[in-house]
């Protein structure tokens, strides 16, 4: 067992601690907020603190360091948010007049306010930045070979998502396998309340898949070539049977960029042999599978104008909500309380509006400029990781460098036009991905 430089716990436990995380969080954290959720907050904790104890600053890379200081940054915001200020100072912050003066007229106004408009709207948010936190700390702190056995168990839950997928597909809109009353009865949806957040892990985990079926044909295991390329034939054919619209076209992309990216390179000769096509083979067979099982249900979803989608309408009324609430922002988790009053009566419906649908615009609404900013450091540090990955990866051959490069964007993509990262199964996947992705090349050790 491998111990850190610094007389840190041992490799095993800390990668069992992760593996664990990463487990519950595949099972339990695909669906609203609730039991689920708090659930894999609770074993988020032993997560967190083997992640601190185990983190060394020295020896961390720049990629790393900058990754902590954000989150860092983040966490603190969002505390901020929580502390208490005068109700002179509260009342001066954008739209707080009118909670003020609704206060008073109720006879129940309080001396001191927090600036959110919804403090345990907050708190969640906190508790779910501590979550991801401790799942890229903890990883970053392991060995290469522990954070790819990590990856392993990340695909394996996946493989069994989306077989339990295929069954609820077959079983119709009424099958006892979908655990959620609300969203999406049909089609496959796995441990996930929302069809487009399961094809959104689905498409994360595809390149890890490619790429892991490289490494097997440079080390000529014919059993694990298979089992590899199998398993992405298996991952596609789930992301389409969601039938979610977005999320199968990130599959697509995550599948055609992963055989790009992941070619060998330098050798003309070995580009074109059958062996450094099977991941081309591989894509044209989920391609197959894909026409076979579930091009009918593609075709009904992509019969469906998207323009009548609810989601542009919140974003337009969301528009108008940030605008109110620059520079400073309504809290972070106020968006649904927040948001109502800027929606006209007219274009209400039966279903409250609990995100934006646009990370972006949720973030500057809620977190206003301060939260912007860190997002735009943020995005920034990935397009600087991912550079230096794909870098890597072609001078290297190390693929699960160039899968985690293409993986990382997957769900920053979808938060265009969604909220995958607000869904815990998503967001402790995505820390393992940012893990792998911060740490760097092969040779170097962990912190």
């Amino acid at each position: 067992m491998r111990k850190d430089g610094a007389g840190g716990t041992p490799d095993l436990i800390g990668g069992v601690a992760a593996a664990s995380l990463l487990v519950v969080a595949m099972t339990f954290g695909g669906g609203p907020r609730g039991t689920g959720d708090a659930v894999v907050h609770l074993l988020a904790v032993p997560a967190l603190w083997l992640g601190v104890t185990r983190w060394r600053h020295h020896h961390a890379s720049a990629l790393q360091r900058a990754v902590l200081y954000l989150l860092l940054g983040a966490i603190a915001l969002s505390a901020l948010q929580l502390v208490p200020l005068p109700a002179t100072w509260f009342s001066v912050l954008p739209q707080r007049g009118d909670v003020i003066s609704d206060l008073i007229a109720t006879g129940s106004a309080p001396a001191w306010l927090p600036m959110t408009l919804d403090r345990w709207g907050t708190v969640r948010s906190l508790a779910a930045l501590a979550t991801f936190g401790a799942s890229w700390l903890l990883a970053s702190s392991l060995s290469v070979d522990t954070r790819e056995r990590l990856l392993q168990v990340a695909l394996v839950g996946a493989a069994a998502m989306a077989l339990l997928g295929f069954a609820q597909a077959a079983a119709g809109s009424h099958s006892p396998l979908r655990f959620y009353d609300y969203h999406h009865p049909m089609g496959a949806i796995g441990t996930f309340a929302n069809r487009n957040h399961f094809g959104d892990l689905l498409a994360m985990l595809l390149p890890f898949s490619i790429a892991f079926g490289v490494m097997a044909q440079r080390q000529r295991v014919q059993a694990l070539v298979f089992l590899w390329y199998g398993l992405t034939v298996v991952l596609f054919l789930a992301a389409a049977l969601s039938y979610s619209r977005t999320g199968f076209a990130l599959a697509c992309v995550a599948v055609v960029a992963s055989v790009l990216v992941l070619r060998p390179v330098g050798r003309p000769a070995a580009r074109t042999s059958v062996k450094h096509a099977a991941p081309l083979l591989a894509g044209l067979a989920g391609v197959l599978a894909v026409g076979y099982y579930a091009w009918d249900g593609i075709v009904r979803r992509l019969e469906q104008d998207p323009l009548e989608d609810l989601r542009w309408q919140y974003v337009q009324h969301g528009l108008t909500m940030a605008r109110a609430y620059l520079p400073w922002g309504s809290g972070l988790g106020s968006f649904r309380d927040a948001y109502a009053p800027f929606e006209p009566v007219d274009a209400m419906g039966s279903t409250h509006a609990l995100h934006a649908h646009n990370d972006l615009l949720q973030i500057g609404a809620e977190a206003g400029v301060p939260g912007l900013l860190l997002v735009l450091g943020f995005v920034g540090l990935l397009l600087v990781a991912a550079w230096i990955s794909l870098r890597r990866n072609r001078e290297q051959e190390d693929p699960v460098l160039g899968a985690a490069a293409i993986a990382v964007f997957v769900p920053l993509a979808h938060s265009l036009v969604d909220y995958p990262l607000r869904t815990l199964a998503i967001a402790v996947v995505f820390g393992l991905v940012l893990a792998v992705l911060t740490v760097g090349s092969r040779q170097q050790g962990s912190v």
